[in-house]
């Protein structure tokens, strides 16, 4: 088995995860390999919500989420849902949930997320300056509503917690909310203004933009379904569906929730599922507003994009096989009705992807705990965007045997 190259790399999975770590390492003088049965960023990447969340360091695998199990299971209206006809099967991995939400497993949960969120917004900005397209990203903020007075209190003691963790935000009046998003028709109370964080215009440009700079860096993309991974440590053959085998000396598994069986070929089980989550679009709405808007009590957010408004929302346990459940289409646009009952609905258009989670709520990255020329990058769950720049700076030292700066255990795929 020869690989074609000494520094060659071969990025399984072409979302914004293994898009990002494939132009930063071909920049680097790398041949880059990058493949994937769909076109670059046309999978989970596509229909996110375009926040840059640096403002999230906490995980879901968390006591109080464990707390309300019982009613998440019961309610259809929950923002988390487990699909009855997946209960039996996500049970071991929600097993593992409850043990990493322990107050020791959620305190390590909390520290790891730091490491990574305290250079996210930097690295994804430097990130896409590589590519070319700087303007697509925005860090002016956001802002979580709190709609009911009986939520303030609840909503203050969360921005307590988080402002331990140097997340800042700023309490704002129901007046000014309304001065900054006009639209806005549900009674509130005031809003959270959060510093430091942001969004991007369109997550499918981001992708666009990163694949025509790993084009331009000398990177090659190809279109096929690997089913097969096979290496001495130093030298590897990947076998696509159609029969085609592509050589690397080095092979980075970047393909999100779909990342387990060949996790696996290359020596590592992990209890890799997914959060399920969905959107609605309208795509003749342009709000006055230029910065996402969540709310605290629906748990779901609306970004202005160039593509229009979306919404989305949901943690939905439900494997890769099931259909999208209609009902939470109807809950998104109910709830964006609700917000924003002016928004021109017509064209409104809906998706639903699969967030690669694990049971503790951190992704697995960095090179292969037994020293191989295998790197891992998947597993980011809701924070893909979000974590795609210091991802890729942090594989592309792997890759390099740099230092790369950050406590890499946590994420280890041997922590299972």
């Amino acid at each position: 088995m020869k690989p074609e190259g000494a520094d060659s790399v071969l990025v399984v999975g072409a979302g914004v995860i293994g898009l990002a770590c494939a132009l930063r390492i071909a920049r680097e003088g790398r041949r880059v390999i990058l493949v994937d049965r769909d076109e670059p960023g046309r999978g989970t990447s596509f229909g996110n919500a375009g926040h840059i969340a640096t403002e999230q360091v906490f995980p879901l695998a968390s006591p109080e989420v464990v707390r309300g199990s019982l009613r998440y299971l019961l309610d259809r209206e929950s923002p988390l849902r487990i699909r009855p006809a997946y209960a039996l099967a996500i049970l071991p991995w929600l097993a593992r949930f409850a043990w990493a939400s322990r107050p020791a497993g959620f305190a390590r949960g909390t520290e790891a997320i730091k490491s990574l969120q305290r250079t996210a917004a930097a690295d994804l900005v430097e990130l896409l300056g590589m590519a070319g397209a700087p303007g697509l990203i925005h860090l002016d903020g956001n802002l979580m509503l709190v709609e009911r007075a009986e939520s303030v209190a609840v909503a203050k003691a969360e921005i307590a917690r988080v402002a331990e963790h140097g997340v800042r935000a700023e309490w704002l009046p129901a007046a000014d909310v309304k001065s900054i998003a006009p639209e806005l028709a549900a009674p509130i109370e005031g809003a959270w203004r959060f510093a430091g964080t942001g969004h991007v215009d369109d997550p499918y440009a981001v992708s666009r933009a990163l694949a025509e700079a790993l084009r331009a860096a000398g990177g090659e993309i190809v279109q096929a379904e690997i089913v097969a991974i096979e290496g001495d440590g130093a030298a590897f053959a990947a076998r696509g569906s159609d029969g085609r085998t592509l050589h690397a000396s080095n092979v980075l598994l970047s393909c999100g929730a779909f990342s387990k069986p060949l996790a696996a070929q290359l020596g590592y089980r992990v209890p890799l599922d997914t959060e399920r989550g969905y959107h609605v679009t309208l795509p003749g709405a342009f709000p006055s507003f230029r910065v996402p808007i969540s709310s605290f009590e629906r748990k779901v957010i609306m970004t202005p994009m160039t593509a229009g408004l979306r919404m989305t929302g949901t943690v939905e346990l439900g494997g890769l096989r099931l259909p999208p459940d209609p009902y939470r289409f109807a809950m998104l646009e109910r709830h964006l009705k609700a917000l924003v009952p002016s928004m021109p609905a017509q064209g409104m258009t809906t998706w639903m992807g699969y967030r690669p989670s694990l049971p503790d709520h951190l992704p697995v990255m960095g090179r292969a705990p037994d020293g191989r020329n295998v790197f891992f990058a998947f597993g980011h769950q809701h924070l893909g965007l979000t974590l795609s720049g210091v991802t890729a700076r942090i594989i592309a030292a792997e890759v390099a045997r740099r230092d790369p700066g950050i406590d890499l255990r946590p994420f280890s795929p041997a922590r299972f």
